[in-house]
Formats: C-alpha cells, structure tokens, sequence
C-alpha cells in the first residue's frame, strides 16, 4: 500500500494541546507504511512512542516565517473570501478525550456511523483533542487558520493574516470585432492562392523525385528536411482555408467551396499520399523521415478531427491509412506493429459504422485482416458486393487466390484452405472438374469440422456471405443478380411483399429447369456453381439440429432467401436449388415452450422489448451488402454501438432473439405461399408439395454432396424427434 506522509502541528497548537510529542514543529516524520498509520492511530501512547523517532536527514522542512503575498487569497481563489465566522467554516462540535485521533463524533451521537466524518488533516492523527477550551468550559471548534498554521497556509500560497482584505478586481471582457462577410471571403481567397502555390511545388517536387527512381543516390538530410517542411506547409495551408471556410460567420456558398473544389482529397493526395509513397521508395534510408512525417500529418488529421467536422468521415479514414502506413513500415518491433495495426483497425470500424454502404473500407479491412484468409475473403467479397462497391478490390482479391491456384504450392488438408481455393476457381473461371473437386472437399471437411468453427458461429457466418457474393458474381456490373437487387427499391417492404405475393400466385407451379443447363453461358455457369455451393453449404449447417454456433448462418442464410424472395424474377432462378425440406425441418426445431408467437406472427421486424442491444453481431457483417437492404427497418442501426463497445464474448441469452429472428422470417416465407406454409393454430411448418419435389434436385445440383447424418448437440425432445427427419 501506498506509504503516507506526516507533517509536523503548527507551534500554534502542538504546544498547546495536552499529549503533545514535544518534537519540533519545523520537521517532518518518517513515511509511514498502512501498519505504522493504524498504529499511530490506536492511542495516544502510540503516538507519543512513534513521534520521538529521530528525524531522516535531509527531510523537508517546512519554514515558519509567515510569508506576505501580493495578492489576496480572495484573487487566488477566484474571487472566494474566506468567512470570517467560525460558525460559517465548521458546525461546532464538542469532542471527549477518549475519541480516536482522526475521527470527530458530532456531540451525543458518538455511536452513530452515520455521524461519523474523517479527517485527512495531520493534526487529527496527532492530537486527540481537537476542540480549544473556553473559561466557562464550553467547547468551540477553532478557525480553521488556526487548525492549519502558518506555515501550510504559506506553502499553499494564501495569506495568513486574517485582518487583511483586499476586495478584488474586476475585469471586462475583451472587446471583440466580429468579422464581416466580406473579410472573410477576402480571407479565404488570400489563404487559397498561397495554397495553390504550395500545391503546385509539392507536386512538382514529388513527380522529380519519383521519376529519379529508387536507383538514385540517397537524398541528403538538408534535402530531406526541406521536403518534410514544404509539405508541412501544404498542411497549414490546408488547415487554415478549412477554417476560415467553415467559419461559423461563413455564409453557405462559402462553406461548399471545400467541397467544390475537392480540399479533402486534395489534401490527402498531394500533401500526405504522394509523399509517403516517394518515402516508401527510398526505404530503408528514408525511414527515420518517413516515421516523422507520418507523425506529423497523424496530429494534423486529429487535430482536423476535432475542428472541422463537417469532413468527419474522411479524416477518420485518413487516420486509418496513417495507421497503417505506420504498421506496414514497423519490421522490427512486432509488438508495435500490432499496435499499430490495430489503431488503424479502430478507425477503419468507427469509419465504417458511419459508411457501411462504402465497399473501399472493407476493402481497408480485409488488409488488416491477414494472415487469417477466411476473414480476408470475407471483407473483399463484401467490398465488390457493397451499395457502393469498391472495383479494385478485384485486384487484391487475386493476390489471396494465387497461393491457392498455384498446383506447385504446399496445399494444407484444412477446412478453410479448401473454401478459399474453391472461391479461387470460381472468381478465376477455372476448369468445372477442379472446382467440383474443391467444393466437395470443402464440404467433407465442413461436415467433420462444423463443431470447430470458431469466434461463436461468426465463422459459418463469414462462409455464407462469400458464398452470396458468388452468387452476386462477385460484384460484376452485369451480373443478373446485381441488376436485381440495384433497381429502385420499393418504397416500403409492404409493397414489395404484396407485389412478391401477386406474382408468386400468378407463376406456375412446376420444376423449374436446372439452371446450369437452361443457361450455358460462362456466367450463369458461375452464378450455377455459387449458388451450388451456397445451399450444400447451408445443408450441411441445417443439419447440426439444436446446435447454437449455427444460428448466425442459419439467420443470415434464411435472411438472404427473404430478400431473394421479395425479387421474384431473381427468386425463380434459385427456387429449385433451396432445401426447403431442411429449412422446414430446422424450423420445427426451434419452436419451443419460451417461443414468444405474437412475435414471430407480427408483420413488424421483431425487435427486442428489455431495452438491450437490438442488433446481433452478425446484423453488422451483413449490413451495407447489396442484397441486405430490405431485410433492416429503417434507423435500425442507429445509435447502434460501434466496434469497440461490443462485447467480444457473446451473452448465452442472445440465443433466444436469434431464434425468434430465424422464425419470424420463417414465418415471412410461409406468407407467400409457394415452398412453405405455417399453421398459427398448431404453431407448426411444413413444407408443400412443390418443395418436396424441388428436393432431389437440391440434393444433387451441381455434382456436390452434402448429404450425410448428424447427431443434434442439445438433447431437448424436439430436437431427437426431428434428429432422422
């Protein structure tokens, strides 16, 4: 425990006070250990027996001579006078000698804890009287510039001479102009050409110097510094015509010129970015200016952060990237690099719960994610599948395939290696036999596998979503599945539930062609094969019957389906390639005794009624996804926690809204009246007769196997009923 210090009594008191220690009041004692103070206050003969310890040398001593000060202590204080009343300082109090040094008992109330109060003051450990006595025997507290002396008084600065009081000073605000319209815009346009001239030789210094090429002798350090210093330049002025610009006393056409004429980007591209890709060049000499540099924009970003906040989200981002410059340039220190990589994580979260739709920073994401390949598969496919799809994450998507397409390289027997290679054939367009060779791997690992997928089921959630983005063709323009889902949204889910409904009862019931021949184009062969591996994929996951890991893929999976559904054009393509039979059958399952049904029957999304989180962890890997925009009510996600409020560990009771999320779009699907129904008397599902003949086909499309036995791992009644169904 932390050790305390005890300073010496005032003279004032010590030598009036009975039991006094006799020890000078100009020293200090000894630090004391927790065991020395409780015996310092068990009695008054402790006190006595530990104060005669001879003084430390060279201990700090406090100076008796009262020190006049200029000010008041009404100035030094803030304009607060010290009462001159003993009564306004201290209620009065009378206090026995048989009271503990350091506690004050309010008088007849000695025995009350509630009436207790301790004191910190050094005096009360000593002195077990602290009350002054009176002639006529009655007890006053003393003033409490008594109780302090002197001495502290002067080494807290105030003045110790009660007569003394000097009325303080008032002073009148400064006089203010404020600035005019026309100053202001006179202001900016001054700031802006200086800008644009520094602009232009940053420009023309970065361009000289990267034609030179990585071959050309190190720069000098005077060279270097007058590099680091122009661009700084460029900053200030950056920073100055954003803040004159978004002046309050601005007018709105002055507030759009950052805006107008790009200031942001403008910013980042010719006085950060450019800069620290010529210092990338010249690694390794140029390091130690690289890691200043990347200091200085980092403190110019959050200092932009914080007074311009109209360009919040891309300051953010840019923080991000200076994060994570700084961790690709940390070899050494693997720690730090760690560190780094997550501060630019955190940024890329917080940038990306603002701007969900926007596919470049899951693209940011997906590089932080290595080495682990199923999360960086996860974060690309979502970036080209996007509201705002980010293109060049095609080309970084490739450098994540070339391992596993090249033959020559080591292949690894594991789950996830098979997966990702399966997805690289795909993207590749490669041979059908060796993509069916890797699905079907992937599949018979997955089956041996399932119970191993980690991070609480987000696994089987992130297998599932590369998988839709198969679907989607990764992203493509012309994909079909695109043009679906990027047409004008209905205005409400309403309407395009009952269109959905008006066309699903005018459609002829009957199996549908097998898509892979009805369309032999190379793309359709790719949307074929996708969609092949999605629902074998989601077989497998259905058929871990009571399993809680495999509620979040289950959810998203019958969440995709749902919005598939409200796009009938889209939804006849793949009707006949869903195992409706084990959707229904993983249904049944979760029906239970606690199952809230006016919930899951309501038309309105099921939203939780305790006041916790609305949102499951997997709500936030799927939002901003093409395909994902009619599922959510609209503010859904609003003052949703970001990333690092989460909890990392799920509660056990976030399965109970998973499973009332999987029935109640159950419930949804059943409305159309097509693969499924649902019985609101018996409570029950079941599967209709277009659905059982759409089965074999689900089972054997696109030459995979899914089909195996599996053994349930709750032993709830239910769950064995449905375990050979």
């Amino acid at each position: 425990m932390a050790n305390r210090v005890c300073w010496s009594a005032s003279p004032t008191l010590s030598n009036s006070r009975q039991h006094s220690t006799g020890i000078a009041d100009d020293g200090t004692w000894d630090t004391l250990s927790s065991q020395g103070a409780r015996a310092v206050k068990g009695s008054p003969r402790a006190n006595v027996a530990f104060a005669r310890k001879p003084h430390r040398q060279g201990s700090f001593r406090v100076s008796r001579d009262r020190r006049r000060l200029s000010a008041s202590p009404s100035k030094r204080l803030g304009g607060y006078c010290a009462p001159r009343n003993v009564n306004e300082w201290v209620p009065q109090a009378s206090v026995s000698a048989a009271e503990t040094p350091g506690t004050l008992f309010v008088s007849g109330e000695g025995s009350r804890p509630e009436f207790r109060r301790f004191h910190s003051s050094p005096i009360a450990r000593h002195s077990p009287h602290l009350s002054t006595q009176v002639q006529d025997g009655s007890s006053q507290t003393p003033h409490p510039q008594e109780l302090l002396g002197a001495p502290y008084l002067a080494l807290e600065g105030l003045e110790t001479d009660p007569g003394v009081d000097k009325p303080h000073e008032m002073f009148r605000q400064p006089d203010t102009n404020p600035i005019t319209e026309d100053q202001l815009v006179h202001e900016v346009r001054g700031i802006y050409a200086g800008l644009v001239m520094v602009e232009k030789k940053c420009i023309e210094v970065d361009k000289q110097q990267s034609d030179a090429g990585p071959s050309k002798a190190d720069l000098s350090p005077a060279r270097w510094q007058a590099m680091i210093s122009l661009h700084q330049t460029l900053l200030y002025e950056h920073h100055d015509f954003f803040l004159a610009s978004q002046h309050p006393s601005a007018s709105p056409v002055l507030k759009r010129l950052a805006e107008k004429y790009a200031m942001p980007a403008r910013m980042w591209r010719y006085g950060i970015h450019s800069f620290l890709e010529l210092l990338r060049q010249k690694l390794p000499a140029s390091l130690d200016y690289m890691l200043s540099f990347i200091y200085l924009a980092y403190s110019m970003m959050t200092l932009l952060l914080e007074s311009v906040p109209a360009f919040e989200e891309t300051w953010i981002e840019c923080l991000g990237d200076l994060a994570r410059y700084r961790m690709a340039v940390e070899e050494v220190d693997l720690r730090d690099r760690e560190v780094w990589a997550g501060v630019s994580r955190y940024w890329y979260n917080k940038d990306a719960d603002r701007s969900p739709e926007v596919g470049r920073i899951q693209h940011h994401l997906a590089v932080l994610a290595r080495p682990d390949t199923l999360q960086q598969l996860f974060y690309y496919t979502k970036a080209l599948v996007s509201v705002r799809p980010f293109p060049n994450a095609r080309e970084s998507i490739i450098l994540l395939f070339n391992t596993q397409l090249n033959d020559k390289a080591p292949q690894r027997n594991s789950m996830i290696t098979a997966f990702v290679a399966a997805h690289g054939v795909l993207f590749t367009r490669g041979p059908t036999k060796k993509f069916v060779a890797r699905a079907n791997e992937f599949l018979s690992l997955l089956r041996k596998e399932i119970d191993r997928l980690a991070r609480q089921g987000q696994q089987g959630v992130y297998l599932m979503s590369c998988n839709f983005a198969a679907m989607l063709q990764y992203g493509e323009a012309e994909a079909p599945l695109i043009l679906e889902f990027a047409q004008k949204q209905p205005t409400s889910l309403a309407e395009a539930h009952a269109s959905a409904i008006t066309t699903y009862n005018n459609a002829v019931s009957g199996i549908a062609n097998d898509p892979g021949h009805a369309h032999p184009d190379i793309s359709s062969q790719l949307v074929f094969q996708g969609s092949s591996l999605a629902f074998h994929t989601l077989s497998v996951i259905l058929g871990q019957i009571g399993d809680p890991k495999m509620y979040p893929s289950a959810h998203i999976s019958l969440s995709f389906i749902w919005c598939l559904a409200l796009h009938p054009p889209a939804m006849q393509r793949f009707e006949a390639m869903i195992p409706w039979t084990e959707i229904v059958a993983f249904l049944s399952t979760l029906l239970r005794p606690d199952t809230m049904i006016a919930k899951i029957e309501n038309e309105s999304f099921p939203l939780l009624d305790d006041g916790s989180a609305q949102q499951l962890p997997e709500d936030f890997l799927i939002r901003g996804q093409l395909w994902s925009q009619l599922y959510y009510p609209e503010n859904f996600f609003k003052g949703a926690p970001i990333e690092d409020d989460r909890p990392s560990i799920e509660e056990p009771s976030a399965v109970i809204p998973r499973r009332h999320r999987c029935l109640w779009l159950g419930v949804r699907i059943a409305t159309l009246n097509r693969w499924m129904s649902y019985d609101s008397t018996a409570c029950r599902f079941e599967a209709t007769q277009l659905a059982h003949e759409y089965a074999p086909m689900a089972e054997n499309c696109g030459q995979l196997n899914s089909k195996t036995q599996f053994v349930g791992t709750e032993e709830t009644p239910s769950d064995l009923e449905m375990t050979g169904v």
